[in-house]
């Protein structure tokens, strides 16, 4: 009798002093709307961000010098600025600066470094939509696909060009040597791509969704012809970005500037 009540109150100690570092852990932060963002330690180094009680977003891996528990505590701190004023259809996916991350109009809320990508299983890339998706969701908003047009946004685009999700080629061969579009001689061992509507002359950032790797090109010439493609990328910058091989990728397009 006396050690079955013994081991009740050591049970019942041992609920409380979790829920004790739950709370201790766990600092509630609520921005407009009544939303409520709070950070918490998951696992031993693993933060969560979580909004109006749903983990949006797990960070594992420290980025640029700052700790897991530090990048949580930050997000946290975006999000709560931008829910003030915010709301759930301004939450998309973007590039900033060459990297996936996720933003709230044009607020930067987090960026998905590699090392989270490869614990999730995914592309920098599928991570940012996913994030993106749990936050829309925890809010009451519908998901985006990745078949929406406008869903990736960039903060470093010229207007009016914003950033497309469009399947890339890449030609060479017995096209190296002939005249192009712009009248220049190409060369496939040089940066540029054949686009059908972009200026001479744009500078385009362009990076493989599957392996986040990027090349920026130079617009000189017209096409790919062939349906369901937006841009053909010179050997050079196909080879950057690993496109040699599959031939067809699907990338993230960025007018970034414009040299003409």
């Amino acid at each position: 009798m006396v050690l079955s009540l013994f081991r009740q109150v050591a049970k019942v100690s041992l609920w409380l002093i979790l829920l004790i570092a739950i709370i201790w852990t766990c600092p509630v932060k609520c921005g407009g709307a009544n939303n409520c963002v709070t950070t918490c330690q998951s696992t031993q180094g693993v933060w969560d961000v979580v909004l109006n009680g749903h983990v949006v977003l797990r960070i594992r891996c420290p980025n640029g010098g700052i700790s897991p528990a530090e990048r949580a505590s930050y997000v946290v701190e975006r999000l709560k600025e931008a829910l003030e004023t915010a709301s759930a259809e301004d939450i998309k996916p973007a590039v900033i600066k060459g990297s996936f991350a996720v933003v709230i109009g044009q607020r930067h809320i987090v960026t998905v470094d590699a090392g989270n990508a490869e614990a999730n299983n995914s592309s920098c890339y599928e991570l940012a939509l996913k994030w993106t998706n749990n936050m829309r969701r925890a809010l009451g908003g519908s998901p985006v696909s990745s078949c929406d047009s406008g869903h990736l946004v960039s903060l470093d685009v010229i207007h009016p060009y914003e950033v497309s999700v469009a399947r890339a080629s890449w030609y060479g061969g017995r096209w190296n040597g002939r005249l192009t579009a712009n009248g220049e001689i190409y060369d496939e061992m040089s940066l540029t791509a054949a686009h059908r509507s972009l200026p001479f002359g744009s500078i385009v950032r362009v990076t493989n969704l599957l392996s986040g790797k990027q090349v920026v090109v130079r617009i000189n010439n017209r096409g790919p012809y062939i349906a369901g493609r937006e841009i053909d990328l010179s050997r050079a910058a196909a080879e950057a970005i690993d496109l040699i091989r599959s031939g067809v990728e699907d990338v993230a397009i960025e007018v970034i500037g414009s040299c003409r």
